[in-house]
């Protein structure tokens, strides 16, 4: 009689030991992947046009809050640049105040601001799309013409997430410290707990939205947050570990005055690359789904088992 619930236990831990195989089995070809495929190149690309829409949605969104004044304007810089490397945030804040800190031309700001980052963002979609479809190995059959309206349209909601993520910075303090208080009284760190849950909805769905740009097997909420998981994990390490060595000051030694823009893009890069890192495992993670031959550890026979 002891024998039977042994038994079921043993079969109740098999399927997790299974998912537990086939896990680390994708995340060892997804390494692979990565360095045989050049997802670095793809990387370097998307930071190119993430730089031209980034700073120009930024500034869309400070010059809109800031119309409720400059005391809320300023601590929508602050919190927007406390997020990059200490060494980049006070080039990154200086850029900001400079080209929000005029109110003549606001709607001028606005309307440019608008059509670099919406072209932009549609050029970084392209790239992005072209990279997950390389990734599944399934071309991209769609024609150009009905490609090209479904990226504006993701484009500009992404940027609208970005606005809305940002005024959600500004709104969620005051509110976050009422919470607080009505609670009995906290410390900062308690405000700035209360303030992750948005921001973590907010980089969800962006990182959804761009998944979605890509084949079927790339689409859905199931099929992208493995992946965005392991791309927010490998970001917050590489952010972490890429700030203890601007500390060093490396780059102010070899680039002078252009150091803080220089690590600004190099920031970006890594959060790229992280990004395109948990794509492609979402990509070996499909694969494992379509494979009907694979065995419990995620190897299969012939050249598709093969690392190259």
């Amino acid at each position: 009689m002891t024998d039977i619930p042994r038994t079921a236990s043993r079969r109740e831990r098999r399927p997790s030991r299974a998912v537990a195989a086939r896990a680390r089995a994708a995340l060892l070809r997804t390494a692979v992947r990565v360095w045989n495929d050049n997802i670095a190149d793809h990387a370097a690309a998307l930071t190119y046009y993430a730089v031209l829409a980034l700073l120009p949605a930024l500034v869309i969104a400070v010059s809109l809050v800031g119309l409720l004044g400059d005391v809320t304007r300023s601590r929508l810089i602050t919190e927007l640049t406390s997020y990059a490397p200490p060494q980049s945030a006070q080039a990154l804040r200086e850029a900001l105040d400079g080209l929000t800190a005029t109110h003549t031309s606001i709607w001028v700001l606005q309307i440019s601001g608008v059509v670099s980052a919406l072209w932009s963002a549609c050029s970084y979609l392209a790239v992005f799309r072209r990279a997950l479809h390389a990734m599944h190995r399934v071309p991209d059959t769609r024609p150009p013409l009905r490609a090209a309206h479904t990226l504006v349209i993701t484009a500009t909601l992404l940027l609208i997430l970005l606005v809305a993520g940002a005024a959600g910075l500004v709104a969620s303090g005051p509110v976050a410290r009422r919470a607080v208080q009505a609670a009995g009284g906290g410390s900062a760190q308690s405000v700035a707990l209360l303030r992750w849950p948005l921001q973590l909805v907010v980089v969800t769905l962006l990182v959804l939205i761009l998944f979605r740009t890509g084949p079927t097997q790339s689409r859905g909420a199931r099929r992208g947050l493995p992946g965005g998981v392991l791309a927010a994990l490998l970001w917050l390490a590489a952010t972490g570990l890429f700030t203890l060595y601007t500390e060093l000051d490396t780059y102010g030694r070899l680039y002078g005055s252009l150091a803080g823009i220089v690590v600004f893009v190099v920031w970006l890069w890594f959060a790229n690359l992280a990004l395109l890192t948990g794509a492609q495992f979402n990509a070996e993670r499909a694969r494992d789904r379509d494979a009907p031959g694979r065995a419990p550890g995620g190897k299969v026979s012939g050249a598709e088992g093969r690392l190259r």
